[in-house]
């Protein structure tokens, strides 16, 4: 079984993170964890951080921008099952001041312009960014959500530096998330603080994966029921600048079409890193060791359509967009025999409209533009 899941990462402005306990004995061994929870199917990532911070905490979010991936498995031998988790994590800026909740830092007070396009503000949040934040006299705080009358569990939050997290019990797979370390956590049972328990029960076979349905008219027959699919993906925005004629970039031809050109990569098998799975999808379709750069864009897509050997789809594409890079002077070539891929080549970014791009490619160039113009000179 694959499921995704997507946290945020609220920062005080010194370094501390805000993390998450349950109150009364719901875990035993008090485990902390990042605001957010499992990706439900046709849920974009970034609205599932926005809403599991809201319902867990009472905050709102200003903005959220992809951070980092990983991964890990649970094993249920005795049930026959593995569970193989995608998580995503995002970096999170407020609305306002979060009020009451104590670390090691100040709370920052990021897009303070939303507020003055007349965003609401919580109770009890401060737009005065120079005020110094009240001391309290305990060293945690109940995060309260802002509408009592909503049916919400109420988290324990708590600003965290560094050297405090690594010395607290935490959901298996925060520290390998939080230090950026590419492994996938095997696991002989349990689940995370914040996830839903896993019912062995309630798992199904998962579907097998499909490179992508056709979202046109999908030709549904009376009684016919399509299969839930939610297929989290990586690829690469790989780009040469510097090629003679203008800026190039790397894409796939699908197998079977005549003019239908995307990102290189791919789905993400069981078990798998996403870092992993981008750099064994490259070589398959393009032949080129990859070297990986930063994770720039996840983009989320939901329809209703035939998939390529017929079957009908409720289709969910979760899809990681990386940056990185493979040499230029090597020529392209697909490896893999059979798969989705029939060529690969450099594309000039002008001829995007002519040669069939399709939008996702478009997209993923315009993240990668944003992110190479936002890094630091």
């Amino acid at each position: 079984m694959q499921r995704t899941a997507a946290y945020g990462v609220v920062s005080d402005g010194s370094g501390g993170v805000l993390l998450l306990q349950v109150p009364g004995g719901r875990d035993p061994e008090g485990h902390w964890s990042l605001p957010g929870g499992l990706v439900r199917h046709g849920e974009n990532p970034r609205d599932r951080v926005k809403a599991g911070l809201l319902e867990q905490t009472g905050l709102r979010a200003a903005s959220i921008t992809p951070r980092d991936a990983g991964a890990d498995v649970v094993e249920l031998p005795e049930h026959g099952v593995s569970v193989h988790t995608l998580r995503l994590l995002f970096d999170v800026a407020l609305y306002g001041r979060p009020p009451g909740i104590s670390g090691p830092g100040r709370p920052a007070v990021i897009a303070e312009e939303g507020l003055a396009q007349g965003q609401d503000r919580l109770p009890g949040e401060d737009r005065e960014v120079d005020s110094p934040m009240d001391e309290l006299s305990s060293p945690v705080a109940v995060v309260v959500p802002p509408d009592p009358d909503r049916p919400v569990a109420q988290f324990v939050g708590r600003f965290m530096a560094a050297e405090e997290l690594a010395a607290l019990p935490q959901g298996v797979f925060l520290g390998d998330l939080l230090a950026s370390r590419s492994v996938v956590t095997v696991l002989s049972g349990g689940v995370d603080l914040l996830d839903p328990p896993i019912d062995p029960a309630l798992l199904l076979e998962p579907a097998e994966p499909t490179e992508s349905a056709e979202p046109a008219d999908s030709g549904a027959q009376p009684g016919e029921v399509p299969v839930f699919v939610q297929r989290p993906a990586a690829y690469a925005v790989l780009v040469d600048e510097k090629a003679e004629g203008g800026p190039r970039m790397l894409l796939s031809k699908l197998a079977g079409s005549e003019d239908t050109w995307t990102l290189p990569g791919g789905g993400i098998d069981h078990g798998e890193h996403p870092g992993l799975a981008l750099q064994r999808e490259i070589h398959e379709e393009a032949g080129l060791p990859y070297t990986a750069g930063p994770l720039i864009d996840i983009s989320s897509r939901h329809f209703v359509g035939r998939a390529p050997h017929g079957r009908l789809e409720d289709f969910h594409a979760v899809r990681l967009i990386y940056a990185g890079s493979v040499p230029v002077d090597l020529e392209p070539h697909v490896v893999e025999v059979g798969g989705s891929t029939d060529e690969a080549a450099w594309i000039p970014i002008a001829d995007f409209e002519t040669v069939g791009a399709v939008p996702t490619a478009r997209e993923a160039l315009a993240a990668w533009h944003a992110h190479r113009d936002d890094r630091p000179q």
